[in-house]
């Protein structure tokens, strides 16, 4: 699976909601304002199953704004649960 990182400009519930109904087993949150995620998705179907942008439907109202990244690899510091959350993601746990 590809982890991906949301970053929001500011705190924004709607989108906030999106991603705990979108990937309930597949998300963490870090902040208010980021979060991670995963899926076999690319960044786009991503912003589009969260309701940022679609493509498809350019219309479509936007339950908010935000930066979606595909991590390629991960490196820094951080408390354990977020190094644990993202091997276990990577490595396909349905259970993460």
């Amino acid at each position: 699976m590809t982890i991906f990182a949301i970053l929001m400009p500011a705190p924004q519930p709607e989108l906030e909601q999106a991603i705990e109904n979108t990937f309930p087993k597949h998300h963490f949150k870090i902040t208010e304002t980021q979060w991670l995620v995963s899926s076999n998705s690319t960044a786009m179907d991503v912003v589009a199953q969260l309701g940022i942008y679609d493509v498809k439907n350019p219309e479509k109202k936007s339950n908010g704004n935000a930066i979606v990244l595909a991590t390629s690899s991960y490196y820094g510091r951080a408390p354990s649960t977020v190094w644990d959350w993202m091997k276990s993601n990577l490595e396909g746990n349905t259970d993460g």
